[in-house]
């Protein structure tokens, strides 16, 4: 309180006294980071491409057209695992090293190669927000840690990927007639597991039906999908925490929704193919679960040990369903991801117990996430609704058929097969860019969301609206 009599008296501070904040501006996106974004996959592509397209990669006289090698070049880069022809018979070793090393850069690249790339091409503010939306992908917050995360991200992939291998190499030992052939098809399998592309290196499409009632391969691949899907992150999480209650709710909510989805989805496959000739009737039950846990764990995408064509149209739909839905943020696998799922589950069970807060695991989530989990999740509808429409416009085949085409295709979760073969030039476009979409979809949705700056100042009256 003042008294009579007292006064103020202001001086300026010293320097020493004055301690200098300096902010990092953030900004919206700008345009030059798509462009160099879209020219790095597109670079990537064109090479491959002309690798794909150069007689010394061919297995005969007669190789691919320009379109073919193109699609096959795109689908590898972007991890999909589509491919117009037969990859073990169409092209050599040199030709499938090609395809091999596609997927390996591609992949990691959607993580972390492409802002290395970035960093010298475009300015210093728009490198700040690619090095912001990779930590955000990564699960970083401070941007300090994100060169050591990167590699760690590169020493454990090939640790794992060789781990994988040598699960594999005995079973293709005793396939293989010669160790060249074996260890290639180990190694090959290996990195596309792990990348979750559907690519196959057995001649003739039949994926990994020779090993079929081989359970060290089948657990083997499964393993190193559910490790890729689930992304680097997590892992990283759960090898530094080691304790449920210390590991972050995301890791938390990861792991909880991956393993309902890989529980409902081998039951609901088990009950609904059981009695199916072309898949799962006359084995034994445990052969069955088996079968029905490879096909739920192939929702994201690797080598197949059922040819999905084979499924019911129920089954078709049902599998769409988990596909859709993907893997986890900061992983290779595509999909809306586990987490926008989780959210807008976890919004829908809020709303009907009367809450206006969205709580995982005694936290949080602030409005903002459930926002862009419900933006993300709208743009994919959008997007494999019309995609539908399209193809089922342009090629004779059943709906069912038709939707799980389309969302393996922007979920990256496709594998060569004659289905594929047969769309003709006019499918493979449609699917061609629902693979782009859905690399570069929700990437683009994250690279908005990191950089836009709040600019609501002005509040309007609330209103209501109907529902239902």
């Amino acid at each position: 309180m003042r008294r009579p009599g007292d006064r103020i008296v202001r001086r300026e501070p010293l320097p020493s006294e004055v301690i200098r904040l300096r902010l990092v501006p953030r900004r919206r996106i700008t345009l030059p980071l798509l462009v160099v974004l879209w020219l790095i996959l597109g670079g990537a592509v064109m090479i491959g491409m002309l690798l794909l397209r150069w007689p010394a990669t061919w297995q005969h006289a007669e190789g691919p057209s320009w379109w073919e090698a193109f699609f096959t070049a795109l689908s590898a880069t972007c991890t999909a695992g589509f491919a117009p022809l037969d990859v073990a018979t169409t092209w050599n070793r040199w030709g499938q090293l090609v395809i091999l090393l596609l997927v390996e850069a591609g992949g990691l690249a959607y993580v972390a190669i492409a802002v290395l790339l970035l960093s010298g091409i475009v300015r210093r503010t728009t490198v700040f927000e690619a090095h912001h939306v990779l930590g955000m992908r990564l699960g970083e917050e401070q941007l300090g840690e994100l060169w050591p995360l990167v590699r760690r991200l590169l020493v454990a992939t090939l640790l794992v990927q060789f781990g994988g291998m040598l699960l594999l190499l005995p079973a293709s030992w005793r396939e293989h007639q010669d160790g060249a052939s074996a260890l290639w098809w180990a190694m090959a399998t290996a990195v596309t597991a792990f990348h979750n592309a559907g690519f196959d290196f057995e001649p003739g499409y039949r994926g990994l039906a020779a090993y079929q009632r081989d359970w060290g391969v089948v657990l083997s691949v499964a393993m190193l999908v559910l490790i890729g899907s689930i992304g680097f992150p997590t892992l990283s999480d759960l090898v530094t925490r080691r304790s449920w209650r210390r590991l972050y709710p995301d890791t938390r909510l990861v792991l909880v929704t991956t393993a309902l989805l890989l529980s409902i989805g081998t039951l609901g496959i088990w009950f609904l193919e059981r009695s199916n000739a072309a898949t799962l009737a006359g084995v034994p039950w445990y052969q069955q679960l088996l079968d029905a846990f490879s096909v739920t764990v192939s929702r994201t995408g690797g080598p197949r040990v059922i040819d999905t064509r084979m499924l019911g149209e129920e089954t078709s739909f049902f599998l769409g369903g988990l596909t859709f839905i993907g893997g986890a943020s900061g992983s290779v696998a595509g999909g809306v991801k586990v987490q926008t799922f989780s959210l807008l589950l976890l919004a829908i069970l809020a709303t009907i117990r009367g809450s206006q807060r969205v709580v995982a695991f005694s936290r949080e989530v602030p409005d903002r996430q459930v926002f862009r989990a419900l933006s993300i999740a709208v743009f994919a509808l959008s997007v494999t609704f019309a995609g539908t429409v399209w193809l089922a416009f342009l090629v004779p085949y059943t709906l069912p058929v038709v939707w799980l085409l389309v969302v393996q295709a922007f979920s990256l979760a496709g594998a060569e097969s004659e289905l594929l073969a047969a769309l003709g030039t006019p499918g493979q476009l449609v699917l061609a860019f629902l693979i782009v979409l859905g690399r570069f979809g929700p990437l683009g949705l994250a690279l908005i969301f990191a950089t836009q700056v709040p600019r609501e100042t002005v509040h309007y009256a609330r209103e209501t609206v109907r529902l239902g």
